[in-house]
């Protein structure tokens, strides 16, 4: 797949009344745009159905950090080794992902990482060059839908956040 059929995907996604829940379900992935029936998802299923794919991977890095399942802490693990599926990147483009893992709060309770999808940049490095990003937050979906486009800040408020290039994307 190229980096804009996958920004497709993503916003076919906006503006359609998504809630949230994790773990949540994500329509057929060969469905090439995401319905308007009410389903509830998590961003790391969004981002599975835009990346076309299981959020279960046969991957022995995978299997390793959480038994096989694509989500933000394995993801963040395998951006930082670059032995699985995909690699950290310094300067964004359309198509990457930013992605922080799990987390232990302030309050000492574990909390969710995040993962969104890089669809507008500004020609600079690191985070600070990501000005557009698609994905399905709690969030967001207080303020409308589950799945919106906003700005990098939820990354930038995370220090170990990374940008992330899946390998199997074409850039175009």
């Amino acid at each position: 797949m190229n980096a804009s059929t996958l920004i497709l995907r993503a916003k076919s996604a906006l503006e359609k009344d998504v809630k949230y829940k994790s773990p949540g379900k994500a329509p057929p992935i060969e469905a090439t745009s995401w319905p308007n029936s009410p389903i509830a998802t998590d961003c790391s299923g969004f981002l599975a159905w835009c990346l076309r794919m299981s959020r279960k991977i046969d991957h022995p890095f995978y299997n390793r950090i959480n038994g096989g399942w694509f989500e933000t802490t394995a993801v963040h693990a395998d951006g930082r080794a670059s032995v699985g599926y995909c690699s950290q990147i310094n300067k964004p483009r359309p198509g990457a992902m930013l992605v922080y893992p799990d987390y232990l709060g302030s309050d000492n309770r574990m909390h969710d990482g995040h993962m969104g999808l890089v669809v507008e940049v500004n020609g600079g490095s690191g985070i600070d060059g990501v000005t557009g990003i698609v994905h399905c937050s709690v969030g967001n979906d207080r303020n409308g839908s589950a799945i919106q486009e906003t700005g990098p800040g939820i990354w930038k408020a995370k220090a170990n956040s990374i940008i992330v290039w899946w390998d199997g994307i074409i850039e175009d």
